[in-house]
């Protein structure tokens, strides 16, 4: 196992000057990650309860211009939003028109947890390796606790109620109920995926000349927040993957980066928001795991991301899964570490933390919880989620109506899975399961049905097999949709294996290939890499992307220079639409891209 000495030389230095960007492709990401929105960022002030003075992200940068000048001229925006005084919500009236309201609605006031753990990841990232600063000469890991806090609180930032259950997924007779298990502990229950400020959420056309696209019906009279132009929250999902996330990955990395890295110490205090978060969760991870070791997608009465009808909660999603494994790999290491070198620990810190590693050691591996057995996550992604060299996106686990134990779904192929489950998973392991070269084999799959291009070029990737993406009958690359969240996911893939293939023990045949693959590998990384250059804000227009808005100049004018979170507006099948709008995670990506970090990969084997 690496010293700590060595860990920090291993991250502190790049293996050559090429791969230290240089500070300025850096810093104007930085900034919108760490400004607030009326200064170009995507950072606001909450105002509620315990969180009152603290800086939290949002997921988008939008305008009222985008929506009204682009999409409304593509789209009926003409939406009746009306007052329900039985229920006490202001809802749009079914339509087109109204589905897209809660779209920019929520793109306007949410925060997508999983968004803002890679925020947490790539703040901590560009003070430790790039020395960025911050405004105002903040404290960085004070900032990105901000969001560890607001898990730990349970409320809106802005809600004018605050109460520690608003964000967590209580279970409420068959709605929210976990695995056939009742959770009633907030601080153990999912969070929603995406959050709004408070619960009557402005549509950002209130106040502007777009603002006749609304009409209200019903609405109260009198003084009352239940005014035209604000909608009640609508999007109640509390979703495993997101929430690995946000309690896992985002906080745990960003902790071992302040306390392994800049500290230079050997553990994560017990006490740190973090740690007492993951735990505290932990549990409801175990409760909703199947006996084939899949974790199951949400619990039961979650409502689908398209239409009302509730998610079927015996369905797994696998990419749900390697976000699942990589935190707990990263919560045992972590775990391991503060048992074994903090100070004046309690015999029930102790007993917390062996409990802790026990759960994460048979969750991964296999054995009994609570009197239930499980064959393990790691069992699930060899022998299950692999299908004909790939990862299929989901399917069913120990459905009761189902004649097999495991029932894959193979309508639709996704992207992320694939990507993610090399760079979680390792390509060593893959190819020890599948065969030598069974990770690039399914990075060639990927490409051919997923890739997207110019010529024979890749710029990157989309999200599915049904974007209109992959090559076509001579080898060109078709251009429908480019991701950039999902290409910088499979850029950390490439590099993964790059790594592998570089430095595996093999000859003859064998060693020939690699190289080949290597130089493959190689020239993807730099393709995509040049490629997600032109999705930041200031070249976007000059790169001439299918489907780009004409005139985004004046739709989207700052001064800093995120990424995009895509080529253009697009519905992606699994049920949203991308737009082409700074976002959080794609710039956060491109940190954590740039500075070479997996954050899929433990930082603390000490």
């Amino acid at each position: 196992m690496l010293s700590a000495a060595s860990l920090l030389a291993v991250f502190a230095a790049p293996a050559s000057a090429a791969q230290s960007p240089p500070p300025d492709r850096l810093a104007s990401a930085w900034q919108f990650l760490t400004r607030d929105r009326d200064q170009g960022g995507i950072l606001y002030m909450a105002t509620a309860g315990k969180l009152a003075g603290r800086q939290l992200p949002l997921s988008f940068y939008d305008t009222p211009a985008y929506w009204g000048e682009h999409v409304c001229k593509v789209s009926d925006c003409h939406v009746v939003d009306e007052y329900n005084m039985q229920t006490y919500t202001l809802l749009p009236q079914p339509s087109p028109a109204g589905e897209l309201q809660t779209e920019r609605v929520n793109t306007h006031n949410g925060a997508n947890i999983y968004d803002a753990a890679t925020w947490q990841i790539a703040l901590m990232l560009g003070q430790s390796r790039s020395h960025l600063p911050l405004p105002h000469h903040q404290d960085t890991y004070d900032l990105i606790s901000n969001q560890n806090l607001l898990l730990q609180y349970g409320h809106f930032g802005d809600s004018p109620y605050p109460s520690e259950r608003q964000n967590r997924a209580l279970t409420s007779g068959p709605v929210f109920v976990y695995n056939q298990h009742q959770v009633n502990e907030p601080r153990m229950a999912y969070n929603f995926r995406m959050l709004p400020r408070q619960w009557l959420a402005a549509d950002p056309f209130m106040g502007t000349t777009y603002a006749r696209y609304l009409r209200g019906v019903g609405l109260p009279a009198g003084p009352t927040d239940y005014t035209l132009g604000r909608l009640s929250w609508t999007d109640w999902k509390p979703i495993t993957g997101e929430n690995a996330w946000a309690f896992l990955i985002g906080p745990l990395q960003s902790a071992a980066i302040q306390y392994h890295i800049d500290e230079q110490g050997r553990y994560i205090p017990l006490n740190d928001p973090a740690m007492d978060n993951a735990l505290h969760i932990l549990p409801t991870f175990a409760a909703m795991q199947s006996k084939q070791g899949g974790v199951y997608y949400a619990p039961a009465g979650t409502i689908a991301n398209q239409g009302t009808t509730p998610v079927d909660p015996y369905f797994v999603s696998v990419e749900n899964n390697l976000s699942l494994y990589a935190g707990l790999q990263i919560l045992k290491g972590v775990l391991q570490t503060t048992l074994t070198n903090q100070p004046g620990l309690t015999t029930e810190e102790r007993s917390r933390i062996n409990r802790g590693l026990h759960t994460c050691t048979t969750m991964l591996n296999g054995g009994m919880i609570e009197g239930r057995s499980t064959r393990g996550i790691v069992a699930f992604l060899r022998l299950n989620a692999w299908n004909d060299g790939e990862f299929v996106q989901g399917g069913w686990a120990d459905k009761p109506s189902l004649s097999t134990s495991w029932q894959p779904f193979t309508g639709m192929k996704a992207v992320d899975v694939n990507t993610w489950g090399v760079a979680a998973i390792g390509t060593a392991t893959i190819d020890a399961w599948h065969g030598f070269g069974a990770a690039f084999a399914l990075w060639q799959n990927v490409k051919a049905w997923g890739g997207y291009g110019q010529g024979a070029t890749l710029w990157g990737v989309g999200f599915s097999n049904q974007d209109g993406n992959g090559r076509d009958a001579q080898g060109n690359y078709r251009a429908a949709i480019l991701s950039a969240e999902w290409s910088f996911g499979a850029l950390t893939m490439v590099r993964d294996m790059r790594n592998h293939y570089q430095s595996v023990h093999v000859q003859g045949e064998l060693k020939q290939r690699a190289l080949e693959i290597c130089r493959i590998l190689q020239k993807d990384e730099e393709s995509m890499l040049a490629a997600m250059d032109r999705l930041q804000l200031h070249t976007y227009m000059q790169a001439g992307f299918p489907g780009q808005p004409h005139n985004f100049a004046q739709l989207i004018s700052l001064s800093t220079n995120p990424t995009l979170y895509a080529s253009r507006r697009f519905f992606i099948p699994f049920g949203w639409y991308a737009n082409p709008l700074p976002s959080t995670c794609a710039t956060a990506w491109r940190i954590m891209v740039l500075l070479r970090f997996n954050p899929f990969q433990p930082l603390t084997n000490l």
